[in-house]
Order: C-alpha cells, then structure tokens, then sequence
C-alpha cells in the first residue's frame, strides 16, 4: 500500500513538473514589449506608465512605438454649501505622443481628460488621503483611456 502511494505521488510530481516546463517555454518564445513607453518621473506619472505598461504587455508587432505621456491635475471647489463645507472637482489631463520608432513619424497626438467630485471632508488627514485616492483613480482610468485612443492606431 505504501509503495503505491509513494509511485502516485512520483507520478503526480513528475507531471506537474512538465505541465509547468511546457508553460514556461511558450512564455520565453513572446518577443519584448514592442511599445516604449516613458514620461515624468514623479508619483503619478510613474503610475500611469505602469498601468499603460499592464495593458499594452501583450502587444507584440514587427514595428516598434515610442509613447510620451504626462498627466497634470487641477483641483477647484465646485459648490459652497452655507459658507462651511465644498465640494471639490479634481480634473486629471493626460498629454501623449505616439510615434513610430521605424519611420520616426508622429502617429497620433492628444490628450484625454477626466473630472471626478470629492465630498467635504472636515480632517486634514482625510482631505490629503481622500486626494491620493481620487488621483490614482483618475490615473488608471485615463490610463485605459490613452490605451483605448492608440489601439486603433498600433493595429
């Protein structure tokens, strides 16, 4: 009884070893990502790079593309209730340049805008962590925004 479970558990090892050896060799054969994207440095455009990086990762085409993106925020209250509490509108602008790295030509150039309203939060804490949220919100939304406008273009 022992010896044939000892032989299960070989073979269970055995196969599970070469399904994760077939995975593994079809994902070495994909080429690099054919889309180089860059911009700014700081919080959220760091973000926005990486988002842009997770949609376009699968990408793979014989022409290569250079992406220039950069987001910018404005904030502004929006409503005065009474004269106590706002409510604030946060706008998230993104500015990209697709270019072919092939033909050095400029394949497309816009921008993408966003606003979303933020309640009246009285803490200072709260308004400082309440803005990050909404920033990094914004930034994954246009980030599917921008992928949306240049996937026309890179097919």
């Amino acid at each position: 009884m022992m010896n044939l479970l000892r032989k299960f558990i070989f073979i269970f090892i055995l196969l599970n070893f070469c399904v994760n050896c077939s995975t593994t060799n079809t994902e070495n054969t994909l080429s690099g990502p054919s889309i180089n994207i860059n911009g700014p440095s700081d919080k959220y455009n760091i973000l926005l790079i990486y988002e842009l990086n997770k949609l376009t990762k699968n990408y793979v085409n014989e022409n290569e593309y250079s992406l220039t993106v950069e987001i910018k925020y404005e904030s502004k209250n929006v409503l005065d209730i009474r004269g106590s509490d706002s409510l604030n509108e946060i706008e998230g602008t993104v500015s990209f340049k697709l270019i072919s790295l092939k033909t050095n030509k400029l394949i497309k150039k816009g921008n993408a805008t966003k606003k979303i309203n933020s309640g009246s939060i009285t803490s200072l804490y709260g308004k400082d962590e309440n803005e990050n949220h909404i920033k990094e919100r914004l930034t994954k939304s246009l980030s599917k925004k921008i992928y949306n406008k240049i996937k026309l273009y890179l097919n």
